[in-house]
């Protein structure tokens, strides 16, 4: 993965959590819980476009899909790391459920079978659009098995 990419992602988590090291209980929460949705926010960034494809309300790109899908690929791998302060006792604003921390063992291995399936995503665009789109459902699915238990639904 490009260095450019991981130092993005470096100053992005540094910056989001800087406040961690010398601040109260809540500000250290808080910090913890902008720092993980800064991320997310990342991930659906590079997901929005291959999501928008698949709808056919842009054109596919196989170059962007397979660029994105190896960004989503590294930024996931990330989840369990902003995931390791457990704020559940604390009143924040955030779509995380409290069972992330009852049950992380699960949680992680969700954020990594999610990461395997972008990296099958990137590998499957060079296949053509109907490979690069099964890869994409598949990973989509991946996705929501953590969103449905973990994620607060709207």
């Amino acid at each position: 993965m490009s260095r450019s990419l991981l130092a993005f992602a470096a100053v992005l988590l540094l910056s989001l959590s800087t406040t961690t090291f010398a601040a109260s209980a809540d500000e250290r929460a808080a910090a913890a819980a902008e720092t993980r949705q800064g991320l997310l926010k990342v991930v659906g960034s590079y997901f929005g476009p291959i999501y928008a494809m698949v709808r056919e309300q842009i054109p596919y790109d196989g170059e962007l899909v397979k660029a994105n899908a190896e960004k989503i690929a590294t930024l996931l791998p990330m989840i369990p790391d902003v995931f390791r302060a457990n704020t559940s006792a604390y009143d924040l604003d955030t779509e995380s459920l409290d069972e992330i921390w009852d049950n992380i063992d699960d949680f992680n291995a969700k954020a990594s079978a999610s990461a395997e399936k972008a990296a099958a995503l990137a590998a499957a665009a060079d296949q053509g659009q109907g490979a690069a789109m099964k890869a994409f459902g598949e990973m989509g699915g991946s996705c929501k098995a953590c969103h449905d238990n973990y994620r607060l639904q709207n």
